[in-house]
C-alpha cells in the first residue's frame, strides 16, 4: 500500500502495526505526500509539489489537516491527481496485490559495543530484538514456532546455542522472555557475550473467531504458558481422562489436551414392559477415596516393611474385583500409616495373601 513507502522513507526503523497506518500517517508533515505512491507512482510530481505548497500557504502542516476536505473539492482543483490523493489518504485507492510472498529470514543480528556478562542487561538487549521480530511476524500474519539464539562470547570463540519452543505457536513476547530467562539462567556468563544472533522459525497464523464478550486474557493462553515452562524443564504435563475400568491403574490415561467426557452411569434400556440394566462397573469410583500420588505399578511389601506400618482399620475400606466372570484375584484396600507418619494406600491380593503399596495420600 501507499503508506508503506512513506513510512519506509521517513521511519525506516519503525514497524507500524496493522490497522494503525492511517492514524500514524496523519501526524506526518505535508512534504511526505511526495512519497505516498506505493506500487502506482504519481502521474506528475510537479502537481503534488503544487498541492503541498498550496496547503502550506494556508497554514496546514500535517497530512491529518487535509481530512476536512472532500474528494470533489480536490478533484475540482487538481483533477485526477487530487482525487487519487484523497483516495490514498483514506485508504480507498484500488490496490495492486503483489503475488509474491515474503521469503526473507526472520533473523536479527546484534553487536554489542561492550561485552555483557550480566543476565538483566542481556535480557534487555534480546527483548528489543524479539519485539522487532514479533512486529515483523504480525505484518506477515505468522506465529512463532521456534526461536534459535546464538550467543557469541568474547574469548575462545565460544558460542552458546539456545532453542525456545512454545507449547503452541503465537506472538506472546512475555512468554518468550520467560522461557528465555529460564534458559539463560543455566548459561555460564563468565565469558561475556559480544554478539548475538536471533532467528525465528515461523508458522502460519491460526485465525480464530472469538466471542464478543470473551475476556482478552483467556485461560487457554495462561495454560499454554504453563505447559511451555513445564516442557522446557522436561516435565510431562497433561489431563487425566477417566476410563470405565475397575483397577485404579487402568481407570485413567494422560492426554495432552483437555477433552470433555461423558459421566459414567448405569444404562437402562426399556422395550415394552421389559427393561434391561447395563451397569457401569466403575461409576462409583469417581467418589471413592484415591491417593494424590499413585504408583504406576503396585509395589510388593516385605514382612519387615509390613510390620512397621499401622493399619487404621482391621476391615478393608474398599474391595475391588477385576473381573468376577474370569479368574479374579480380588483386592482388599486398607489405609495405613508408615513409620514416618505418612498415610498409605495398601491392598491385599486375596489369592497370594500378599500386601502391595499402591499410593500415598498428601
Amino acid at each position: 500500500p501507499a503508506p508503506a513507502q512513506v513510512f519506509t522513507f521517513l521511519q525506516e526503523t519503525t514497524i507500524v502495526p496493522p490497522t494503525q497506518e492511517s492514524d500514524d500517517l496523519k501526524i506526518l508533515p505535508l512534504d511526505s505526500l511526495l512519497h505516498l505512491e506505493g506500487l502506482i507512482t504519481w502521474h506528475s510530481t510537479r502537481e503534488v509539489e503544487d498541492i503541498i505548497s498550496f496547503f502550506q500557504v494556508l497554514g496546514m502542516k500535517t497530512i491529518g489537516d487535509l481530512d476536512r476536505f472532500q474528494m470533489e473539492s480536490l478533484r475540482e482543483r487538481w483533477g485526477d491527481t487530487g482525487a487519487t490523493l484523497w483516495k490514498r489518504l483514506h485508504g480507498m485507492e484500488r490496490q495492486v496485490i503483489s503475488p509474491l510472498l515474503p521469503t526473507e529470514s526472520l533473523i536479527d543480528y546484534v553487536h554489542l559495543d561492550f561485552p555483557v556478562s550480566l543476565l538483566p542487561f542481556l535480557l534487555h538487549c534480546l527483548e528489543k530484538s524479539l519485539h522487532h521480530l514479533c512486529r515483523r511476524l504480525q505484518g506477515r500474519a505468522e506465529f512463532v514456532r521456534k526461536v534459535r539464539i546464538h550467543l557469541f562470547c568474547e574469548y575462545s570463540s565460544k558460542c552458546h546455542v539456545l532453542e525456545l519452543t512454545p507449547a503452541s505457536p503465537g506472538r506472546n513476547l512475555e512468554l518468550l522472555m520467560k522461557l528465555m530467562e529460564n534458559k539463560l539462567a543455566e548459561v555460564d556468563l563468565e565469558n561475556p557475550v559480544r554478539e548475538m544472533e536471533i532467528e525465528i522459525i515461523p508458522c502460519p497464523e491460526k485465525v480464530q473467531q472469538l466471542d464478543f464478550w470473551e475476556p482478552r486474557t483467556r485461560d487457554q493462553d495462561k495454560l499454554n504458558q504453563l505447559v511451555s515452562l513445564f516442557n522446557q524443564a522436561s516435565l510431562t504435563t497433561g489431563f487425566f481422562k477417566p476410563h470405565n475400568e475397575i483397577l485404579p491403574e487402568k481407570s485413567w490415561e494422560l492426554t495432552p489436551e483437555f477433552e470433555d467426557f461423558d459421566s459414567i452411569e448405569d444404562t437402562v434400556e426399556v422395550e415394552g414392559q421389559s427393561f434391561r440394566l447395563k451397569p457401569a462397573y466403575s461409576h462409583q469410583l469417581a467418589h471413592s477415596p484415591r491417593p494424590t500420588r499413585m504408583l504406576k505399578k503396585p509395589q510388593r511389601l516385605s514382612k519387615q516393611e509390613l510390620q512397621q506400618m499401622h493399619f487404621l482399620s482391621s476391615y478393608p475400606v474398599e474391595r475391588l474385583e477385576d473381573g468376577w466372570w474370569d479368574d479374579s484375584r480380588g483386592r482388599d484396600y486398607y489405609f495405613a500409616l508408615s513409620s514416618q507418619g505418612q498415610c498409605l494406600w495398601l491392598f491385599m491380593d486375596r489369592i497370594e495373601n500378599e500386601y502391595y503399596l499402591h499410593g500415598y495420600f498428601d
